[in-house]
């Protein structure tokens, strides 16, 4: 039987029942209310069964709901601020936008349960089952959450802060972008768990916390302890939001995928760093030594790179934007790495140290460009014009430079590994070991 009265559906399979069967211990002029109107506030429903009810909307304000059977019904921005849910079956349950802002859930039954983008700031979950739940920009501010389990929970980018999570069960939990500033995790469990940009700043741990050296090692820079000397650090997905990182030594460090967002990198040495995927926007670069670091896919926008060294660095798929301070030669870089150099007029370009690994420059005129120490490795240069171009030391292994003309250019040093000259123009070249090469 399928009962609808007001905006409530109720899902009864038993065939027609008694409002006293459906309450149980609860009050059925206020089950009936609820019913009837979807508002119920203060109510006493303790023990009612409303497992599968449809009760997206209602006002249940400050009601008595400890003991009730809420399984699998769907309460969806519903109002359950201040309601004492004390031992209830939420199991399964649909919360998605609900307000339980200072709510009872001690000892609730919440496994499986949605609660995606719910309030439940400051709210008691002491001891309640989370397990497999849905808590995806969830706002647990303040939230008791002492002994709760969330073994594989979901909290991406859920906001935890000053929430007690002391001897909580987090294994295998996703905490992608939570927010845990602030926590207590004593006693908490996080193995095998996703801190992926998970905030630590200012949390507290003690000897009973499980938390993976990597993860100990990152709070510990968050809290600015030892900051300074990070040479080789795996810093990897680490949440460092505006910390001061000035003139830090992070050269060969891991840094994939690392919020970095007006982080303070002023003169650091970056040298060898990996930073792909890393979010850097607002960053102070200026002066860093980035030489040889991977930028690739680096979100780039309102980032000071002036005066940085960028010889031999990736920036493929590098986003920045108009804010973007980066001095000509390396936004010249960029802009050839990602878009392409064929036919494109380079003459006298600097490019000098540049990471231009497999671009396609044919029948671009290079003529009299800097290409010193320039990786130019697995480059198509058919048919290029480069005459005169400074090509010391510069890596050309596996490039094409069929019928290419370097009448005046100067190989000296350079490696030509597997490189294809088949037809190029040589006259007057300077070749790697030094000599001239005779025109015909």
């Amino acid at each position: 039987m399928r009962l609808k009265i007001g905006t409530i559906t109720l899902l009864l399979s038993l065939g027609p029942l008694l409002l006293s069967d459906l309450a149980q211990a609860a009050n059925s002029r206020h089950l009936q209310q609820l019913e009837e109107t979807g508002e119920c506030a203060q109510c006493d429903l303790q023990n009612a069964e409303l497992g599968g009810a449809e009760l997206r909307g209602v006002n249940l304000k400050g009601a008595n709901l400890k003991g009730a059977d809420l399984s699998d019904a769907d309460l969806s921005n519903a109002n359950l601020a201040g309601g004492n849910l004390e031992a209830a079956n939420l199991s399964t349950a649909k919360l998605l936008g609900a307000n339980l802002f200072r709510a009872d859930l001690e000892n609730a039954n919440l496994q499986e349960a949605n609660l995606k983008e719910a309030k439940l700031d400051s709210g008691n979950l002491l001891l309640a089952d989370l397990s497999n739940a849905q808590l995806e920009k969830t706002s647990l501010v303040k939230a008791n959450l002492e002994g709760t389990n969330l073994l594989l929970a979901n909290l991406t980018n859920a906001q935890l802060v000053e929430a007690s999570l002391a001897k909580a069960n987090l294994q295998q939990a996703n905490l992608d972008g939570t927010n845990l500033k602030g926590a207590n995790l004593e006693g908490a469990d996080f193995q095998d768990a996703n801190l992926f940009r998970t905030d630590l700043r200012a949390t507290k741990i003690n000897e009973e916390t499980v938390l993976d050296e990597k993860w100990l090692f990152i709070r510990e820079v968050v809290n600015q302890q030892g900051t300074q000397n990070l040479a080789g650090a795996d810093l990897g997905g680490a949440k460092l939001e505006g910390m001061n990182l000035a003139g830090a030594n992070l050269a060969n460090a891991n840094l994939a995928g690392a919020y970095l967002f007006i982080v303070n990198l002023q003169g650091a040495n970056l040298r060898g760093t990996k930073l792909t995927n890393a979010e850097l926007r607002y960053a102070n670069l200026s002066n860093a030594n980035l030489q040889g670091a991977d930028l690739g896919n680096v979100e780039l926008a309102e980032v000071n790179l002036e005066g940085a060294q960028l010889e031999n660095v990736n920036l493929r798929a590098a986003k920045i934007s108009e804010e973007t301070v980066i001095d000509h030669q390396w936004l010249l870089v960029w802009d050839i790495v990602n878009v392409g150099g064929q036919e494109r007029n380079l003459v006298g370009a600097n490019l000098k140290g540049a990471d231009l690994k497999g671009v396609n420059f044919h029948r671009a005129l290079l003529s009299h460009a800097n290409l010193e120490q320039t990786d130019l490795s697995g480059c198509n240069l058919e048919e290029a014009i480069l005459f005169n171009a400074n090509l010391k030391s510069a890596k050309l292994a596996g490039a094409n430079l069929e019928r290419a003309k370097l009448r005046g250019a100067d190989l000296t040093g350079a490696d030509l590994t597997g490189a294809n000259l088949n037809q190029a123009k040589l006259c007057g070249t300077i070749m790697p070991d030094g000599t001239e090469n005779t025109c015909e």
